[in-house]
Parts: C-alpha cells; structure tokens; sequence
C-alpha cells in the first residue's frame, strides 16, 4: 500500500484514509476533547501524508508517523489555543486598565467632589451626621446605632434619611 502511495494513487490514499481515520480520530481525542477538532486534526495529518507520499515509509515506520503526527498536531493545537487564551487575556487586562486609569482631569473631579461631600458632612446635624458616619463608614445596623445613641431605631432612619436628602442636594449642584 505504501509503494502504491508513493506511486500517486488516490485510491491507495483512500484506503488509508479509511484504515486510520476513525482509530487516529480516537486518539486525537485524547488530548483535544472535541470530536469535530480531532476530526480536523486527522484531516490535516492525512493531507500532510498525502503531500509527503513520496516519502520512503516503511510499514511500521508509517503507523509510528501517523500516530506521532497526529499527537504533535493535536499538541500544537493545544499550544495555539492556550496561546490564543493568553492574548486574550492580556488584551482584555489591557483594555480594562485602560477604562480604569484616571487621567489628571478625573483626579481634579475627584478631589473636588470629596471636598464637596466633605463640606455637605460638616454641615448636617452632629446627631444626623454620626448616625450617618455610624451606618455607611462603619457598617453597622439601625439596631446597634439606636442601642449606641441610644435613640429610637426609627430616629435614626430619620437621620440617615435626611443626611442623604441634603448630600444628594448638594451635589446635584456639583454634577
């Protein structure tokens, strides 16, 4: 069959290809996972015999290059893939770091509106401002600032309410 090949038959190339196609595309999927990939790798190591046919295989050494072509061809495309993921990747941190870097203009805003939200702090209500700084900076719940100011729970919705009316209305102004 291998001198026949190397003979330019496309029937002996036929043949091949239907000996060692289904047990390559078995062992392709080994290492790829998908049939339809192992398919085409298969499909690529055929054409590669196909345009290597005057190459002087021997019996055994054709089954070990069939078997071994295939491996490396599977293997590369594994390479690619993880390669492709890789760029993808950089691509997509590069992208983000992008949106997210600040230029000196969104510092000057930024500062700005600290200073803003500072001053709108400093002129609330002492009581409505530590309720305030109690529920959003420290994280605690209307039950522990009531039990701490020891004041009502609906007291201190009271002040946490009205603390985020005047901070929204004083920075409606700013935006």
């Amino acid at each position: 069959m291998i001198k026949r090949l190397n003979l330019d038959s496309p029937e002996t190339m036929r043949q091949i290809f239907d000996l060692y196609y289904l047990p390559l595309c078995s062992y392709a999927l080994r290492y790829v996972e998908c049939i339809s990939i192992a398919e085409e790798i298969v499909s690529d190591v055929m054409y590669k015999v196909w345009q290597n046919r005057h190459f002087d295989y021997s019996a055994d050494t054709f089954r070990e290059y069939l078997h071994t072509a295939t491996r490396n061809t599977a293997l590369n495309y594994l390479k690619q893939k993880q390669n492709l993921q890789n760029l993808s990747n950089s691509w997509a941190e590069h992208i983000r770091e992008e949106l997210i870097e600040e230029t000196p203009l969104d510092h000057l805003i930024t500062k700005e509106m600290q200073e803003k939200l500072e001053n709108l702090m400093d002129k609330l209500p002492d009581q409505c401002r530590k309720t305030f700084l109690m529920s959003r900076i420290d994280d605690m719940t209307y039950e522990e600032i009531a039990n701490l100011m020891n004041i009502s729970v609906n007291t201190v919705k009271y002040h946490i309410k009205t603390a985020l009316q005047k901070l929204r209305n004083g920075l409606r102004d700013f935006i």
